[in-house]
C-alpha cells in the first residue's frame, strides 16, 4: 500500500514536470529576437540577391513606412517611433539590414549592397497589400534609402533621410541622386557636424522637383530627431500624409 501511494506521488511529480517543462519551451518559443516586440510581429524576407533579412511589422494599411536603421543599430533603433507610425494607420516594416541584429552577414562586394536591403523592406511591404510605400531611413539608412530611390522598382512613393551622410562606405548618395524621381525630404540638425552640410549637397543634386530641406535649430542626429523633436515628427508625418 505504501508502494503504491509513493508510485502515484512520482507519477504525478514527473507529470507536473513535463508540464512545466512544455510552458518553459513554448514561452522559450515565443520569445522575440528583437526585444523591443513580441515574436509575432518578426518577419522574414530575402533581398535579390538571396540575402536573409530580418525585420519587425507593426500596424496595418496601404501606406507603409519602411525604416532604415543608423549604422550600429537594429530594427529596433525604431520601436518607439514605429509604434507611433502603427498607431497612425500606417504598416511599419523596420528591419536589419545585412550584417546587423538578425539579419544574414555577408562578404565582399555583397556586404555593401544596403540599398537593396530597403528594396526588399518595400517589396515585403506590397506583398502585405501596401499600395503606397515611403522609405524612412536614419543616417547610413538614409544613405541607403535614396540609392534605394533611384532603382527600386515599383517606385517608391517618397524618401524620407534623416541626417544621411552623403556617402557611406561604397554606397554613395551623392552620384545617384541626380537621377532620384520620387518626392523626397532632407531632415537634419543644424549642429550635427558635417550631416549639415551632407543634406544641403544632397538637396541641391536632387533630380525630383518635388523635393524639400529641413535644418532645425538642433543637435540630434538621425533616429533623435523624430524619437525627440516633435518639430522633426511633424514635418516627416506631414510628408507621407500629403502624399
Amino acid at each position: 500500500m505504501i508502494e503504491s501511494c509513493q508510485m502515484a506521488k512520482l507519477a504525478m511529480l514527473l507529470i507536473a514536470l513535463a508540464t512545466v517543462a512544455g510552458l518553459a519551451g513554448r514561452a522559450t518559443a515565443e520569445v522575440s529576437r528583437h526585444s523591443c516586440v513580441p515574436k509575432r510581429a518578426e518577419i522574414r524576407f530575402k533581398a535579390a540577391d538571396g540575402t536573409r533579412l530580418a525585420g519587425i511589422r507593426l500596424g496595418r494599411g496601404r501606406t507603409a513606412v519602411v525604416l532604415a536603421h543608423q549604422s550600429r543599430g537594429d530594427a529596433c533603433q525604431w520601436a518607439s517611433y514605429a509604434r507611433r507610425l502603427a498607431g497612425m494607420g500606417y504598416l511599419v516594416i523596420a528591419f536589419d539590414f545585412r550584417g546587423y541584429g538578425d539579419s544574414q552577414a555577408r562578404g565582399g562586394r555583397a556586404a555593401n549592397r544596403l540599398s537593396a536591403d530597403v528594396t526588399a523592406a518595400a517589396r515585403a511591404a506590397r506583398a502585405r497589400g501596401a499600395r503606397k510605400v515611403f522609405a524612412l531611413g536614419a543616417s547610413m539608412g538614409g544613405t541607403a534609402a535614396i540609392a534605394a530611390g533611384v532603382h527600386t522598382r515599383p517606385l517608391l512613393t517618397g524618401v524620407i533621410s534623416l541626417s544621411a551622410p552623403a556617402v557611406f562606405g561604397s554606397v554613395s548618395a551623392i552620384d545617384v541622386v541626380p537621377r532620384l524621381t520620387v518626392p523626397v525630404l532632407y531632415v537634419v540638425g543644424q549642429f550635427d557636424q558635417d550631416f549639415a552640410a551632407d543634406a544641403q549637397r544632397l538637396y541641391d543634386a536632387t533630380g525630383a522637383t518635388d523635393k524639400a530641406i529641413h535644418v532645425l535649430p538642433v543637435g540630434g542626429h538621425g533616429v533623435e530627431l523624430v524619437r525627440l523633436d516633435p518639430h522633426a515628427r511633424g514635418i516627416v508625418e506631414r510628408f507621407i500624409r500629403s502624399r
